[in-house]
């Protein structure tokens, strides 16, 4: 049964990063079917009364380029569902501050923003659609959503070139921002991926700058531990379903551009019944990622055995989570 819905109402942006996975000049979709998915899935939600939190995701591209969508659809389902979440992943370069204030102290209304460093590294990766470097405008969006008390998670990309600024970045949101909790996402390049003992290694030394920083580190590299931690097993497919801009349905979103989606949204859709083929198992990957899984395993059992089960971070990052 699908509890937790992402959206993509559009793979259009106003930055233009350099790893960006959005096709260039990406597809707008129609906000009007997008509104009807979403009430679907807020009636199936309100007739199954799931154990599970139910969700609705916003991913993209940007989704406030879509802000009287979102803000439309974030009301009807905390209208109807006022124990679910809605997260936005977003760069918070055009937060609406004006029509957040309505918001203001909503816990359940949570933001994951993209932040690769400090000023100079992040702006050579992350610029404005004009050219110009984005880091000021992420970090103004960071206050307006401090300010409205609305809970914000940052997520860094890490590869051995922003690994060398890492000290940096834990430093800045600690002191700076006030924050204590960092997801981080391995950067992969299909004309040069990185090794599974070279993620691994980046991993380890991450998660020793963290606990010199006393910031808790989550991200997609989590979910590799599902054969060795239950409560990490991902359930894509089953309890997640993502539309994109042409309304077709996949998984979850690492599939978009990637594999063929399972199917075309209708009136009709089975939210209950939803099996996409596209599942990979309780572990998200191959054989390389198990190794890097197995690894870090090892690692939290040896030197962080708070890591060893699920927390509040996890959920927060993750729809997947049964």
């Amino acid at each position: 049964m699908v509890t937790s819905l992402y959206l993509m109402p559009t793979g259009k942006c106003n930055c233009v990063c350099d790893y960006c996975y959005c096709p260039e000049g990406g597809k707008r979709g129609d906000p009007d079917l997008f509104m009807r998915i979403a009430e679907s899935f807020t009636a199936h939600i309100c007739n199954s009364n799931p154990t599970a939190r139910p969700q609705i995701r916003f991913t993209g591209g940007e989704p406030w380029l879509e802000k009287e969508l979102l803000l439309e659809i974030t009301d009807h389902f905390f209208r109807w569902v006022p124990h679910g979440w809605v997260v936005v992943n977003t760069n918070a370069t055009i937060l609406p501050a004006d029509r957040l204030r309505d918001f203001r102290g909503e816990r359940k209304l949570i933001h994951v923003v993209s932040l690769d460093g400090t000023e100079i590294l992040h702006d050579s990766r992350r610029k404005m659609a004009d050219g110009r470097g984005s880091f000021r405008e992420v970090i103004k969006g960071v206050k307006i959503l401090i300010d409205l008390d609305l809970p914000i998670y940052l997520n860094t990309v890490l590869d051995t070139e922003s690994f060398a600024h890492l000290p940096e970045l834990l430093r800045f949101i600690s002191s700076e921002l006030g924050l204590e909790e960092l997801s981080i996402s391995l950067l992969h390049r299909d004309e040069d991926p990185l090794s599974p003992v070279e993620r691994y290694g980046l991993l380890e030394n991450a998660y020793s700058e963290a606990s010199s920083h006393s910031i808790r580190l989550g991200g997609h590299h989590r979910l590799l531990l599902g054969y060795w931690i239950p409560e990490l097993r991902c359930d894509a497919g089953n309890s997640t379903a993502l539309v994109d801009p042409r309304g077709m349905v996949h998984a979850c979103q690492r599939f978009v551009g990637r594999v063929k989606p399972d199917c075309m949204w209708t009136e009709d859709f089975d939210w209950d019944g939803f099996k996409s083929g596209q599942q990979s198992g309780p572990v998200c990957g191959g054989e390389d990622d198990h190794h890097v899984g197995k690894k870090l395993y090892e690692l939290y059992r040896k030197e962080y055995p708070e890591y060893l089960h699920s927390h509040h971070l996890d959920r927060i990052l993750f729809g997947v989570l049964s």
